[in-house]
């Protein structure tokens, strides 16, 4: 018997309302050269460059002058992101006015100031030319007019993000959707201790996206980490709790085992699941103050199943986070070229409170990353056949939803933004 398929709004990416592929979401099969054609890269690059792309996080650069650096390789731009005097949080193009060098070199940093390692041109962090070296010898120079170039910039709930169309005009709300009015006022602030991890995959970006938006392949491919804590009797192949289709974007409740139990033979394991909430097996009664965490929230858990294991928000083009009792975490997966992306995580938990706390986290971080190496691994295979040509398509199920979601949205993306050039040659 088939899943019941949720409700399918439209979307708007600023260049008015879209819908998902009909014929995509009708029959989970997807053009198997989406994956592999230059041609189809070369439109999803333009589309980087004119959609809202989340970046950082507003707790990156909690003071006035406080500064971080952030590449976006498939545009070639290099983005310096800033808290001002004001604090307010602006974004400018990482590139000196003088003679387009790399301004800012080290990817953080406070201060609020910026000379150009170069000539020394100095700017602020308002983005404006503050001083020139023997500026008499440039007297055609305009400094109110060479500053920084602004990127538009905007965030929420604490998540940064940027446009780089500069002509554009849609406002992060509207990009956002329905997600706009969700998840006001949850703790993430709750969970200040970090941990990053990042590789560089050999395969086309949406793969690697896909890979972390459908747990049909946790029994096969994590047999040897994290399939027993997921796959259980009632659900073997990890059916989502929740699917839930928002604009461009979509979530889904992730179940978790309720008969999975530590092992005597990994005493390391269950040491560490002892010592600190382990992500992926959170058991919704395991706190005290639910009200604390996210299971508190009336946006997360929505089906309010204590089989409940995390909430995976899937937000277009690349950004991903899962909100899970224990913490949460992200993902942002960057296209470099067409069989080549950057994957970077952001582990958030609790801050420890002993050695014993660090250690666990430490385990629960090395676990995770173990578990998206056989994830990784598995794609450059899938990568390196795919351009055989033996196969045309690839077909999702329904258990997929997610995969098919966004292979929909991708095309009818790709079709908008080809229709756009020809109108406009």
């Amino acid at each position: 018997m088939g899943m019941e398929q949720p409700a399918l709004p439209s979307f708007d990416l600023g260049s008015g309302p879209l819908m998902p592929d009909p014929f995509i979401m009708e029959t989970g099969k997807v053009d198997l050269a989406v994956y592999t054609s230059q041609q189809r890269f070369d439109v999803e690059r333009e589309i980087f460059g004119r959609v809202w792309l989340n970046i950082a996080e507003t707790a990156e650069i909690p003071n006035a002058g406080d500064w971080i650096v952030r590449d976006v390789k498939v545009r070639s731009s290099s983005i310096l992101i800033v808290r001002g005097k004001d604090m307010q949080v602006r974004a400018f193009h990482n590139i000196c006015s003088h003679r387009g060098m790399k301004l800012v070199w080290d990817d953080k940093g406070r201060g609020g100031r910026f000379s150009c390692p170069y000539h020394a041109w100095m700017f602020d962090s308002a983005g404006d030319l503050l001083h020139i070296p023997d500026e008499g010898c440039f007297p055609h120079v305009d400094k109110k007019a060479s500053g920084l170039t602004p990127v538009r910039c905007d965030h929420w709930e604490g998540m940064i993000f940027i446009n780089l169309d500069a002509e554009g005009t849609q406002p992060l709300a509207d990009y956002l959707g329905p997600l706009t009015d969700k998840l006001k006022n949850v703790p993430f602030a709750s969970y200040p201790y970090t941990a990053r991890v990042g590789s560089l995959i050999d395969a086309n970006w949406k793969l690697a996206i896909e890979a972390q938006c459908e747990a049909y392949h946790v029994r096969a491919l994590h047999s040897r980490t994290v399939s027993k804590m997921l796959s259980s009797k009632e659900n073997p192949f990890v059916h989502p709790l929740h699917v839930e289709f928002l604009g461009a974007h979509r979530m889904n409740s992730v179940p978790r085992n309720p008969d999975y139990e530590l092992s005597p033979e990994k005493l390391v394991q269950a040491f560490s699941f002892m010592n600190a909430q382990q992500m992926v097996i959170a058991d919704t009664g395991a706190q005290d103050s639910p009200d604390e965490t996210f299971a508190g929230h009336p946006d997360i858990n929505p089906t309010n199943s204590n089989l409940w294991g995390n909430d995976q928000f899937v937000l277009y083009p690349h950004f991903i986070f899962h909100l899970s009792l224990g913490g949460w975490w992200l993902h942002r997966f960057w296209p470099i070229a067409a069989d080549k992306c950057y994957w970077e995580a952001v582990y958030h938990f609790e801050r420890p409170q002993s050695l014993r706390n660090q250690f666990a986290v430490q385990y629960s971080l090395a676990l995770n990353r173990d578990t998206l190496m056989e994830d990784n691994l598995a794609l450059v295979q899938q990568q390196e056949v795919m351009e055989s040509g033996a196969k045309k398509i690839v077909q999702f199920g329904e258990q997929e939803a997610l995969c098919k979601h966004l292979a929909a949205v991708s095309e009818a993306a790709v079709n908008d933004a080809e229709a756009s050039r020809i109108a406009a040659q």
